[in-house]
């Protein structure tokens, strides 16, 4: 990365993603916080397909028939400070995830933005085919 950047927060996304993220608002969310990064993040929710059983030693604890688990998960797009990008080594290898985990180690506060705007990974073919569908259709 140029070394002759502005000092100005820089946005970075997985290349494989279509999104209609409102990147005004992600920066000045990122702006108002005063993070080092942000990372966006989408809620993810998981069923279990069979009942879950809990236990200590022999005796059964607890039973729970198909539990859904939520979460948030990456969404592959980032706000990051320019300093963070003078962190880096020149021709060091590094991931966007990996960089933030530094920031957190160290202290530093890392934000998140949950996105509930459309969002689709784009990565394997299925899902890029939805993509097409998705935009001739007006991302409904």
């Amino acid at each position: 990365m140029p070394k002759s950047l502005p000092n100005l927060p820089i946005v970075m996304m997985n290349g494989d993603l279509l999104t209609k993220v409102d990147y005004v608002q992600l920066l000045n969310y990122h702006q108002e916080l005063k993070a080092v990064a942000t990372m966006c993040v989408r809620e993810y929710e998981y069923q279990v397909p069979y009942g879950v059983v809990e236990g200590s030693g022999h005796k059964i604890t607890a039973m729970v028939e198909k539990p859904s688990y939520k979460f948030f998960v990456n969404a592959g797009i980032y706000i990051i400070n320019r300093e963070l990008i003078d962190e880096v080594e020149e021709n060091q290898i590094i991931d966007m995830p990996t960089l933030l985990e530094k920031q957190i180690d160290k202290g530093e506060f890392v934000a998140q933005f949950p996105i509930h705007e459309y969002w689709l990974d784009i990565g394997k073919m299925n899902d890029f085919e939805r993509a097409q569908k998705d935009f001739i259709k007006g991302f409904e």
